[in-house]
């Protein structure tokens, strides 16, 4: 008897190999499906790349600068919906658009109105009244808008944190050695780091450059450092300047 059910102990054990591994991980190998619908030829690569995040960062600053109104307890209907802020936002980067390709206004419109739809999805959540903390902030929009735009576009914009705290903003591989390098340089170094490379059978180019803390921000990412913020996070102890994640760019290159 004790013979026969050591056996269907390790048959049970060969039968079931998987639970031996880890769970909850990612998948060994491969990559992730990457599919360009709008690409850009390789000599319109880096000025494509600096326009969009270029962009992003006049639309965090919009959201930034009506954000004592967005967290206004008192007040219900904001003014702040997707037509209004698509006019904000055309407005500072209306410079920027003047020497634009075709190809480059094509996918300033696609931004645009992926934006814009961030803004209308979230209209709930920024009218409602009573509250004051309603997790709508600069990236939260610009995460949204990522995965909105990517779905459109296939290209790829990505906030990646220094200490991330959305599965969204892992760093991969790339962005990893960014951060690395940013963290060791001095907080004048805001040169984008840059590549052309591939993605899968894809040829693309990147554009990683740094996004430094603000004061607006120093209440979750500031001192003292291991504090638990508003969220329940471990502030970061960081100060003003410092490095607290990456404007990532990835787009499909067409030549």
């Amino acid at each position: 008897m004790k013979q026969a059910l050591t056996l269907l102990a390790a048959a049970i054990l060969v039968a079931t190999p998987a639970l031996a591994d880890p769970v909850g991980m990612r998948a060994k190998g491969g990559q992730p499906e990457y599919l360009f619908l709008e690409t850009t030829p390789r000599a319109e690569a880096a000025a494509t790349a600096q326009k969009l995040a270029k962009a992003v960062v006049a639309a965090r600053l919009i959201i930034f600068a009506y954000g004592a109104k967005i967290t206004n307890p008192e007040l219900g209907d904001k003014g702040f919906g997707g037509e209004f802020f698509e006019r904000q936002w055309r407005s500072a980067v209306e410079d920027d658009m003047i020497d634009a390709t075709p190809n480059q206004k094509r996918i300033y419109e696609k931004l645009f109105w992926a934006g814009r739809q961030v803004i209308e999805n979230n209209q709930d959540r920024i009218n409602v009244k009573g509250i004051a903390w309603k997790h709508f902030l600069p990236a939260k929009w610009e995460r949204e808008m990522g995965q909105v735009f990517t779905a459109r576009t296939g290209i790829i914009i990505k906030q990646p944190g220094r200490t991330y705290r959305n599965p969204v903003n892992v760093p991969d591989a790339a962005e990893l050695s960014t951060l690395q390098h940013f963290v060791g340089a001095e907080r004048t170094d805001n040169k984008p780091i840059t590549s052309f490379t591939t993605m899968g059978k894809q040829a693309v180019y990147r554009h990683m450059e740094p996004i430094r803390l603000v004061a607006p921000c120093l209440p979750c990412h500031g001192k003292p450092k291991g504090e638990p913020d508003m969220l329940g996070f471990e502030k970061d102890g960081l100060e003003a300047g410092d490095l607290i994640g990456l404007m990532s760019v990835t787009i499909g290159v067409s030549d």
